[in-house]
């Protein structure tokens, strides 16, 4: 009888034992997958920056290529579409004096 006790309360013990390392493994699974998802995120956000930067820079390099009047009017018309796709005016004075 004595045995039956000992080997049931040796039972109990290991079962609540295991119960709680695998709660806690399982904890520690939970993290690295997190902190993996957040590194990837991370590496993706740095990926996005410095292909903005790539891209600035050739945008740069060709507009640099190009003689003082070539620029000019890509200004020009870089700004006239700007105005056209904001939906505003022309400035009334040239409204009003248009060929």
């Amino acid at each position: 009888m004595k045995k039956n006790i000992i080997r049931g309360i040796v039972f109990f013990f290991l079962c609540v034992i295991a119960m709680n390392s695998q709660a806690q493994s399982q904890k520690r699974v939970e993290k690295t997958v997190e902190k993996r998802s957040d590194q990837l995120e991370k590496d993706k956000e740095a990926k996005k920056k410095e292909a903005r930067k790539q891209e600035e820079a050739k945008r740069k390099a060709h507009i640099e290529m190009q003689t003082k009047a070539v620029q000019k009017r890509m200004k020009k018309t870089r700004r006239k579409s700007k105005r056209n796709n904001d939906n505003k005016k022309e400035f009334f004075v040239k409204r009003w004096f248009k060929r």
